[in-house]
């Protein structure tokens, strides 16, 4: 959603940060290609390539390219790089995209890109991260911060029987999303498990293996702590291997927001219940869709019915978000149906 190398941690390959990144289409080595060759050509500069998420998130944009009728390409930066990412943007911008969807590695960064983008004729939008104050003409939201926050505090309060400490890694302190998943976890425990207490303070990570570094630390200074929220994909394997490490599976509860490929060997194993995120691929799928209706000239509905997907997509004019729908809660019974 930002994301991402330790060769210790299990299945860290798929997560690694260090494999070749994408740069601007046409400028060298790793831009990942269309998926059709229509007419309208349409781009997503996803926070970082080459891990899980954004692959997923690529499989759902490609087939709705050519559901379309549309040219798709998908660059990103190899590691979390804020000026990468604007250098990415600025470069497509020239090169006759019709829309470019961007997600923002932190809110205020790509303003200017996107201002500059859209005074050369080119349609902006957000997805999977917003840029609010920009001018971009909607963000494509993959559920709400409040919904996603509620839900993983849920599940962590559940498997902790509604009381003890719990902590929470979460990622770069200046991280809107990651912090308004956190402020909305916060919330969910105030108002419905008064028994639980945050304790550690919100400890700040950008890959996993700062992650596991801040859940040991958790951990020897908590004896008693009884879960661990892991806020960022990445983090999900470093927490995890922590709770391996200390031998305190059963003991610990761990969830976040990992992507099913992250976490399934970490639910299956039991350091895992469940996770919470969304389906990427179908919010891919709808990144596609809204640069279409907007390419076209067609305005969004309060309510959407968006063709190869099963719920009508949400829209609020107010604040120009599209919503994919709620938070989908990956466990022992579906993690393998998702391929991401």
């Amino acid at each position: 959603m930002n994301r991402r190398l330790l060769v210790s941690i299990v299945a860290l390959s798929a997560l690694t940060l260090t494999m070749a990144g994408c740069t601007a289409p046409g400028s060298g080595s790793g831009s990942s290609g269309g998926a059709s060759t229509g007419s309208d050509k349409v781009a997503f500069v996803s926070q970082v390539e080459g891990i899980p998420y954004f692959t997923g998130f690529k499989a759902g944009a490609e087939k709705a390219a050519k559901e379309f009728g549309v040219s798709y390409t998908q660059a990103g930066p190899a590691t979390a790089d804020a000026a990468e990412q604007k250098r990415i943007v600025d470069g497509l911008v020239s090169q006759g995209y019709k829309a470019i969807a961007i997600s923002p590695l932190d809110p205020t960064s790509m303003n200017g890109s996107i201002s500059n983008a859209v005074k050369s004729g080119v349609a902006v939008i957000t997805s999977d991260a917003d840029a609010p104050k920009s001018d971009r003409q909607v963000f494509v939201s993959q559920a709400s911060d409040e919904q996603l926050g509620a839900t993983v505090l849920d599940q962590i309060a559940e498997q902790m029987g509604g009381s003890g400490q719990y902590a929470i890694v979460s990622g770069a302190p200046d991280a809107s999303t990651f912090n308004a998943w956190t402020d909305a976890a916060q919330a969910e425990a105030s108002k419905k498990y008064p028994g639980l207490e945050l304790v550690g303070g919100i400890r700040h990570t950008t890959d996993s293996a700062g992650a596991l570094t801040e859940a040991q630390n958790l951990i020897t200074a908590f004896p008693d702590l009884k879960g661990i929220i892991a806020v960022p994909s990445t983090a999900v394997p470093g927490v995890a291997q922590a709770v391996q490490n200390a031998d305190r599976v059963g003991k610990i509860a761990v969830s976040g927001f990992g992507s099913p490929k992250t976490v399934a060997q970490y639910i299956k194993s039991g350091v895992m219940k469940s996770s919470v995120l969304w389906n990427v691929q179908d919010l891919g799928y709808l990144t596609v869709w809204a640069q279409k209706q907007i390419i076209d000239g067609k305005d969004f509905q309060a309510s959407n019915d968006v063709p190869g997907l099963k719920e009508p997509v949400l829209y609020d004019a107010s604040t120009k978000i599209l919503l994919l729908g709620k938070p989908t809660v990956f466990t022992k019974e579906n993690v393998d149906q998702f391929d991401f």
